[in-house]
Formats: C-alpha cells, sequence, structure tokens
C-alpha cells in the first residue's frame, strides 16, 4: 500500500448517507485519503479539485442519467484516466458496466473483499 504521503484517493458520491457503512469498511482494507461528497451536482467539480485515484458513486443518488456522468468524466483530459465503480441496488439487466461507462458495478449488499480487490485492481491500472 501506500505511504501516508502518498495515500490513493477515492472521491465518493453519498448524498443520503447510503455508503457510510461501506466507507467504513473501505477504510478496513487499505489507508485511503477518503474525500466524500453528499452533492451529485458538486461530484464533477470535486473531482477537478482533487484528481482522485477512484471515484465511487451511489447510483441511486444520481439526478441525472448515470450514463451521462460517467461519460462527462470520460470525455475529459484530466480525468479520463479515472476508474469509476458504480454502487447500486439495481438487479435488472440494464445494471451492467457497458451501460453506464464504468470501470467496475456492484450490486448491493456488498462483498467488500471483492470490492476491496477491484479497486486495488483498477488503481494500480
Amino acid at each position: 500500500m501506500e505511504t501516508i504521503g502518498n495515500k490513493k484517493k477515492i472521491l465518493i458520491l453519498d448524498k443520503n448517507s447510503r455508503m457510510l457503512s461501506a466507507i467504513d469498511d473501505i477504510m478496513y482494507f487499505g489507508d485511503f485519503d477518503i474525500h466524500l461528497t453528499y452533492d451529485p451536482n458538486a461530484i464533477y467539480d470535486k473531482a477537478k479539485m482533487i484528481s482522485p485515484d477512484l471515484i465511487i458513486l451511489d447510483y441511486l443518488i444520481l439526478d441525472k442519467d448515470c450514463a451521462l456522468v460517467c461519460q462527462d468524466f470520460k470525455d475529459d483530459e484530466q480525468l479520463k484516466g479515472v476508474p469509476i465503480i458504480i454502487v447500486t441496488t439495481f438487479k435488472t439487466k440494464k445494471a451492467q458496466e457497458e451501460a453506464y461507462k464504468c470501470d467496475a458495478l456492484f450490486i448491493k449488499p456488498l462483498d467488500m473483499e471483492l470490492l476491496a480487490s477491484r479497486m486495488e485492481y483498477l488503481m494500480a491500472s
């Protein structure tokens, strides 16, 4: 893992505190610099400001189409290489990584060991 001065930065969008227990679990699996925002309209600006190593979006809180939000990141020169994980409760065929243009999609309840492994892989890539 990274040294204290070089912690990996994770930006998490969680408007209604549905991800708080997952955030605690993420901290258990690694020593990360967590940046949390509760405002879906501020996620892009916050990402530009902190240059995260990973972005985690809670799909249910997005006011916009999730694919468009992900596409905004992928179209931005500074942020296009930042991996995006979407966490959702949807279990339909619509809930697919390709549909949202994200790097990983997890359906709640979360398997934290699998999530931690995927996070580590995406941030190392």
